[in-house]
């Protein structure tokens, strides 16, 4: 049974200044980036999961860490220590509301840019109320709310840059496996159609959204994550996000193909159908396999700590 402490209670006073601010200083900011990226990822990865598998993934594997969080958080001492910190923590509280009220607040939801702005302030309120709240945790959870910046931003700025390029990649892959397969298929571009068996006519658009964005966004995060908490070099880790990278446009590019013989053999219900979890099942097992492999390229010993940066108390 887990006896409650004033670690605790100091977890519990964050994630409620947190979630106040949040539904207060930034309820608009909120509401633009549940409501752009509930849009893309339904729209492109299906309904069948959650709409926001990462941040799923990096809230669970932040809360690995728990034990040390709980340690740093019992050395906290009283609302004077720390003054530095926590007039940071309050800048970072104050100063994303206001650049936000005065640039974004008639964004309209399609705007990338103004989720991207709103996936930022709402990260660097969380960590500004920690600051405030509890200072002595800036160093450990510096590297976690700059993964979730990333995690946050990245696909949206990803699909701006990228989007299209990977999208044509993934297509053009896609239409050799699927002339491998021996199905004739009408590419134009990322535009295709072809015939069921049984005469179903079947179309489809591979957008940027639907490219390898958010598999990339995810795995590096992921990848991420796994050097903070495994002791592997930076070298072994910058091979893995180079290989991986690579491979997942491909990965994406059978996924495209295995759907369109399942469109071809079932029609549209089983094209769709498939459109819904296919994905999911591909880059996880993907994922686990990464995992796998990275864990046991970690060296013997302890995690090496980030460098200590010296502030006034």
């Amino acid at each position: 049974m887990i006896q409650a402490d004033r670690g605790h209670a100091r977890l519990a006073l964050w994630l409620a200044s947190t979630s106040l601010l949040i539904v207060t200083l930034y309820s608009g900011q909120l509401i633009l980036l549940t409501g752009g990226l509930d849009t893309l990822l339904t729209s492109t990865l299906g309904t069948v999961f959650p709409a926001y598998p990462f941040l799923a993934l990096l809230v669970l594997l932040t809360g690995l860490r728990w034990r040390d969080f709980h340690r740093v958080l019992l050395t906290e001492r009283g609302l004077t220590s720390m003054p530095t910190v926590r007039l940071a923590g309050l800048a970072l509280i104050v100063v994303p509301a206001a650049l936000w009220y005065t640039f974004f607040a008639g964004a309209s939801q399609s705007d990338y840019l103004a989720l991207e702005a709103a996936a930022s302030s709402l990260v660097l309120v969380a960590y500004g109320a920690l600051l405030l709240t509890n200072p002595g945790m800036w160093r450990i959870m510096l590297p976690y709310a700059s993964l979730y910046a990333a995690g946050l931003v990245a696909p949206l700025f990803m699909i701006d840059t990228l989007g299209a390029p990977l999208a044509l990649f993934s297509s053009n892959v896609a239409a050799a496996m699927t002339q491998a397969l021996g199905l004739h298929v009408a590419w134009q571009g990322v535009s295709f159609a072809f015939l069921s068996s049984v005469g179903e006519p079947i179309s489809s658009v591979v957008t940027p959204a639907c490219s390898a964005v958010y598999s990339i966004s995810i795995y590096l995060a992921l990848l991420g994550l796994m050097y903070l908490d495994m002791p592997s070099s930076l070298g072994n880790t910058l091979k893995f996000a180079v290989v991986g990278v690579a491979l997942i446009p491909l990965l994406d590019s059978a996924r495209i193909a295995i759907m369109i013989w399942f469109g071809y053999v079932g029609g549209s219900t089983a094209f769709w159908g498939v459109h819904d979890w296919l994905g999911y099942g591909i880059f996880l097992a993907f994922y686990v396999g990464v995992l796998l492999a990275y864990s046991r390229t970690v060296r013997r010993g302890p995690v090496t700590s980030f460098p200590s940066l010296a502030l006034p108390t």
